[in-house]
């Protein structure tokens, strides 16, 4: 796991990546749409549906809500020790495909 959001976004922005804001909270994007956010002192990340319901059934995430009962299509709020790195790489290249 990273040691900190700032640790995370010094090595994950360069190139296409950089950091911004999104509903107030710091973020990562890549090109104009966003990748990752530090939402609450916890991260989540924009995955593909697979991908997301395979992290919620393994207990490493949960579909993330906002606001209660609003969920985010297709955004992980990642629980526990789960490594960043990994999730934010996939996340970045997810969201680049879709641009």
């Amino acid at each position: 796991m990273a040691d900190s959001w700032d640790d995370l976004v010094e090595r994950t922005r360069g190139g296409d990546v950089t950091p911004g804001k999104m509903f107030g909270c710091e973020g990562l994007r890549t090109g104009k749409k966003f990748l990752a956010i530090w939402w609450h002192e916890q991260l989540v990340v924009k995955l593909p549906a697979g991908r997301l319901q395979e992290l919620v059934a393994a207990g490493q995430a949960e579909v993330f809500e906002p606001m209660e009962g609003r969920p985010m299509n297709g955004w992980a709020l990642l629980l526990g020790d789960v490594p960043w790195d990994p999730l934010v790489a996939e996340a970045r290249d997810h969201v680049a495909a879709q641009q």
